[in-house]
């Protein structure tokens, strides 16, 4: 596996993810109070990665921004470019643009937190430097993550967003199929590059066992998609968390799993 566009599924560790991973589905079976739809596209901002690989660090970036949505009800665009730094640090591969691993976004993650984006924002021109400002350390402190799950299917997927638990980041060997038609994704088949994306909400859309697609977003820019977004059928999920080269992990600010209602009808600061 060598070649990639962003995640190091080539360098990722599965085995550590899995043994820190916290179980939750039996922690929240009995909740069945949930919304009909979770759909995060009214304040959650879709960004354009351009030429540097760092799409781990958006993915990880937007996952976080619903952990902390579901926390305080606000919105808070975090920085996927501290993301993508410090999580190339924790790899051993800052220095130079050649991705990242979602292990090392997870450690980021609860160690450090996340920087709000107008601490470090993303170059425009797109350039990569490799510096970390040290204020951004302290900036990503209040904001970190207390546990994360590994999901192995649609079920686990659904069930970690639909009980308020965060949001789901997905590395993944990209392929063409992954090009949605009319805004949909209905089936996996695995590429040979590595991209990281979220899921983030699921739609009222559902397949013809009454499941509801998820609301994948990416980090190609508006252009992509339904305006950056994807609807994702079960089917295809159930493929991804069967795939060895697939990673979808779930980000909590919870250290126990609990589920919580939430308003998810919130208006963007960005509108």
């Amino acid at each position: 596996m060598s070649h990639f566009t962003g995640y190091r599924l080539d360098l990722e560790n599965q085995a550590e993810l899995l043994s820190s991973s916290i179980p939750f589905r039996d922690a929240v079976a009995g909740f069945t109070d949930i919304p009909d739809e979770i759909d995060p596209r009214p304040w959650h901002r879709i960004e354009m990665q351009g030429g540097m690989g760092s799409c781990q660090g958006h993915a990880l970036s937007s996952v976080c921004e619903m952990a902390n949505h579901i926390a305080t009800g606000q919105v808070t665009q975090f920085s996927p470019l501290f993301g993508y730094y410090v999580s190339q640090k924790l790899d051993g591969l800052l220095g130079r643009d050649a991705g990242s691993t979602i292990m090392a976004g997870v450690r980021c993650a609860k160690e450090f937190g996340q920087c709000p984006a107008d601490v470090m924002p993303y170059p425009n021109p797109v350039v990569y430097t490799g510096l970390i400002p040290s204020a951004a350390y302290e900036a990503a402190s209040p904001f970190r993550i207390r546990s994360h799950a590994i999901c192995k299917s649609y079920e686990d997927v659904f069930t970690f967003l639909s009980r308020g638990l965060g949001g789901v980041e997905i590395g993944i060997p990209w392929g063409n199929e992954l090009t949605p038609r009319d805004g949909r994704i209905e089936r996996f088949v695995p590429g040979g590059g590595g991209h990281a994306v979220c899921f983030l909400g699921y739609s009222r859309r559902r397949d013809s066992q009454g499941r509801r697609y998820l609301w994948l977003a990416n980090s190609w820019s508006s252009t992509w998609g339904n305006n950056g977004w994807a609807e994702v059928a079960p089917v295809a999920v159930d493929q991804m968390g069967a795939h060895p080269f697939t990673t979808m992990v779930g980000l909590s600010d919870l250290s126990v799993p609990v589920p919580r209602n939430i308003n998810w009808q919130q208006e963007s600061i960005f509108a």
